[in-house]
């Protein structure tokens, strides 16, 4: 267990079970809970919404860079480590928000480290330990309805204003493709469409004659970081040409932890951008998180001037083809999308939650409140707008 760490352990409900909170001033304090991570991710029932250790460490330096304040609660037993749940601890105004520690483009899922997924005790102890971390609230992103963490939720204190709201303004479709049930790639493909397997077949053909093409992983840093200058300035210019508010598109910072990640880990076991070449030219490109079980596709895009090739059905198929032949489920994560629905044979629901830690948490309701407010007159006038034309 660290020593040189701010902690304080009590027993949990459970006699057999301690919890531990740690406070981690530096990058190199969090570094010395790497032993209990890859104790814990050697469990087989484990369950992680990060990749790795390293990509939280990413995430942790670049939060201490903009003065966040890391908290680690974890749960034990006898036997060791059971539960890790890092936090980036940020103050808004009067408000100390805790943060699912990633890349800053607010879109990953949030959660513990937890060492066996099956156990609905642990998940209990999980929320019991991270009730004791020095904030007001917690945000935890896109969680799965129906899951043991979001039950094991229910019963910590919620914002009042987002359980009020109607299920279609705070609930969000996912889309997955189990792909570990099917034997072969050719006993997914058959359940999709025809025509989605013909558009496949004739996209691809149609883009060869455009030059050479390339579809792959990038296996270098260097080679990640074009292209994820490249997927980044691409997507920035897309947002902008639609008007469409994204604050991670506009400054550079999650594209430069992505550029540093790809330099802290091993890309050969754990890939992380993927892309189309034509005659050596991006045209597609999406980055992804590659867990033990499972590809996210988490942030993506593509050249329009392609778009009648199908560029982006490519990638996916390569990425999924991939997936499948390496054990692994692939998630196209929260958000409707028309091709999303093509490709995936599994639908859930997820919304975010605000756990009220304390009673000065309760100011979380002003600003979603106010953030409702400027929902419905964004909404309002749009409609106007059309009705005016």
């Amino acid at each position: 267990m660290p020593t040189s760490l701010a902690a304080m352990r009590e027993s949990l409900p459970a006699p057999s079970l301690m919890y531990a909170l740690h406070t981690c001033e530096s990058v190199e304090a969090f570094r010395m809970f790497e032993p209990q991570w890859r104790t814990l991710l050697s469990a087989p029932e484990a369950h992680s919404p990060f990749i790795s250790f390293a990509y939280c460490e990413a995430a942790v330096e670049a939060a201490v860079k903009c003065g966040a304040r890391i908290e680690v609660a974890s749960v034990h037993d006898a036997h060791g480590p059971l539960v890790l749940w890092p936090v980036a601890i940020v103050r808004n105004g009067a408000l100390r928000s805790a943060q699912a520690l990633g890349c800053g483009c607010g879109e990953e899922y949030g959660g513990p480290l937890i060492a066996d997924r099956r156990r609905a005790e642990l998940y209990d102890a999980a929320v019991n330990a991270i009730m004791r971390i020095h904030a007001d609230v917690l945000h935890i992103p896109l969680l799965e309805n129906g899951g043991m963490l979001q039950r094991a939720l229910d019963a910590a204190p919620q914002s009042w204003i987002q359980t009020a709201l109607p299920p279609r303004w705070r609930v969000m479709p996912g889309y997955s493709i189990k792909l570990r049930a099917c034997p072969t790639w050719n006993d997914y493909l058959a359940t999709r469409r025809s025509t989605l397997r013909a558009a496949l077949r004739s996209s691809a053909k149609r883009l060869r004659r455009e030059g050479e093409v390339r579809v792959g992983w990038c296996e270098s840093p260097e080679e990640c970081e074009r292209m994820l200058m490249w997927l980044f300035a691409n997507k920035r210019q897309w947002a902008l040409k639609r008007g469409i508010e994204s604050h991670y598109l506009m400054d550079d910072r999650v594209r430069d932890f992505f550029i540093g990640l790809a330099r802290r880990i091993d890309l050969a076991s754990t890939p992380l951008v993927a892309c189309v070449q034509v005659n050596g030219q991006p045209v597609a490109a999406s980055v992804n998180l590659v867990h033990t079980r499972t590809v996210e596709y988490l942030i993506t895009t593509y050249d329009e001037a392609f778009r009648a090739y199908s560029v982006g059905n490519q990638l996916i198929e390569y990425l999924a083809r991939w997936a499948h032949a390496n054990g692994r489920d692939f998630d196209f994560r929260p958000l409707y999308g028309e091709y999303k629905a093509r490709w995936a044979d599994r639908e859930t629901q997820h919304e975010s939650r605000f756990v009220v830690v304390n009673p000065r948490g309760r100011l979380i309701e002003f600003p979603l409140t106010w953030a409702q407010v400027k929902r419905v007159y964004r909404k309002a006038a749009t409609v106007a707008i059309a009705r005016l034309k």
